[in-house]
């Protein structure tokens, strides 16, 4: 056997381990928050109001102190989403992720969002992922360069298996991470660890869609024809959600306290807000990562009045936990609101143009779209990352339309993605690819 065919099926061995452990850790740490939201979430909020605002205050103050402590003690480098220091790793080569970081992501991620803090579970699952692709390539023996394409390939699996979104993770790496650079090196090990993962993920789900819409729909004039108009509100919303939690993170940074009670007063500010929407519609959407109000209004069960109360509520509380320090990703966060403007469009405008429910939901996916794509400012992957989560092809012209209206108002409004943003705040400034 030659050298360079033994490098290549060690370098294809590790690519599927990293999909398949990537996927496996997916779905633990999902199914993790999902127990812990039925607990301290779901079953208190069955309490009287006043004592589920205690009872909240208190499991998400308690469990923003034990995850600002972990994270100061074991692994500093471990708040936000994570996708910002795979960004720094893999741009400067500085691959030594800590094992502290690879349990102190997991352990506060699942902690933060399942007791109520309104954040995303894809940031921990990629930055998770490119660790452990650096840690499972250097098992294999690769070179430096090498491991930084399995860092990739790691982020790629991360996203895929966090939302069942394989060609996504593939764009976000892509556009994001390597920012263009160096991709026919990444490419195909990308492909193949995305693969993989998703397919772990759906293996164990039953083959069901991330965001299950009830029937195949049919794009009409109507949607198309108000696509920019939800772009432009939800992708506001967006550009609102990445000014206020740059502006909350710029004062916790320069706050004398210590990191965790800067994350606990936080993620009570942010707590309160979703309480609050919590007393008005009855509904938990602000809480966590609020799929299930998500699902339902994207099927119709949300009327434009609640639609308009949880966005301006989850956006402020997002904004609050993210901002003071919190371990989470924003991606879900962004779809929610994303899905709200487009339920809130839809209602003022219904009656005037005979919007359908079918053209609701279309158009709540494309404020999905619109939202990721005016903060994360990655066009491809704002639209894969909503077809693939719903399965559903025929809105992809809409999809289209309001990823190239979001993305250029990010353009008009910040010199660089939120990420590239808050890199910025911190001190860092990367070469362009």
């Amino acid at each position: 056997m030659t050298l360079n065919l033994r490098k290549n099926i060690l370098q294809l061995a590790g690519t599927a381990t990293i999909g398949l452990v990537a996927g496996l850790v997916a779905v633990a740490f999902h199914g993790t928050m999902i127990l812990l939201a039925k607990g301290f979430v779901e079953a208190p909020s069955e309490l009287p109001i006043v004592a589920f605002a205690l009872f909240m205050m208190a499991a998400m103050g308690a469990a923003a102190l034990i995850t600002g402590w972990l994270m100061k003690r074991f692994a500093p480098d471990a708040p936000g989403s994570g996708i910002p220091q795979v960004k720094v790793a893999y741009h400067r080569g500085e691959l030594d992720f800590s094992w502290h970081l690879i349990w102190v992501k997991f352990v506060g991620g699942a902690l933060s969002i399942g007791t109520g803090s309104s954040l995303g579970r894809e940031g921990p699952t990629i930055h998770i992922g490119a660790a452990l692709a650096s840690k499972i390539g250097k098992i294999f023996g690769e070179t430096s360069t090498t491991r930084a394409n399995a860092v990739c390939a790691g982020s790629a699996a991360g996203l895929a298996a966090a939302f069942g979104s394989p060609l996504a993770g593939v764009t976000l790496v892509l556009e994001e991470i390597a920012g263009g650079k160096n991709e026919e090196n990444f490419a195909g090990r990308s492909l193949l660890s995305a693969a993989l993962a998703s397919s772990v993920v759906f293996a164990m789900s039953g083959g069901a869609a991330s965001l299950p819409v009830q029937s195949n729909l049919e794009l009409s004039w109507r949607a198309l024809w108000m696509a920019p108009v939800v772009a432009v509100v939800a992708g506001s919303a967006g550009l609102a959600f990445q000014s206020l939690t740059l502006a909350i993170r710029g004062l916790c940074k320069r706050s004398p306290l210590s990191g965790p009670w800067k994350l606990m007063i936080g993620t009570l500010a942010g707590g309160a807000f979703s309480w609050l929407a919590f007393a008005f519609t009855g509904r938990l959407g602000a809480f966590g990562l609020g799929d299930h109000d998500l699902i339902e209004s994207l099927n119709g069960g949300v009327v434009w009045s609640v639609a308009l109360c949880l966005l301006v509520a989850k956006l402020i509380a997002t904004a609050f936990c993210y901002g003071a320090g919190g371990c989470g990703g924003i991606f879900a966060p962004l779809l929610f609101f994303g899905a709200m403007a487009g339920v809130l469009v839809t209602g003022l405008a219904s009656t005037a143009l005979g919007l359908t429910s079918q053209d609701q939901t279309l158009l709540a996916l494309t404020g999905m779209t619109a939202c990721l794509g005016a903060v994360v400012r990655a066009p491809i992957t704002s639209v894969l990352i909503v077809m693939e989560m719903t399965r559903q092809i025929y809105a992809l012209p809409a999809l289209m339309v309001a990823a190239v209206v979001s993305v250029y108002m990010n353009r008009l409004c910040f010199r660089g993605n939120f990420y590239d943003e808050a890199l910025r705040q911190d001190g860092i400034r990367l070469d362009p690819a």
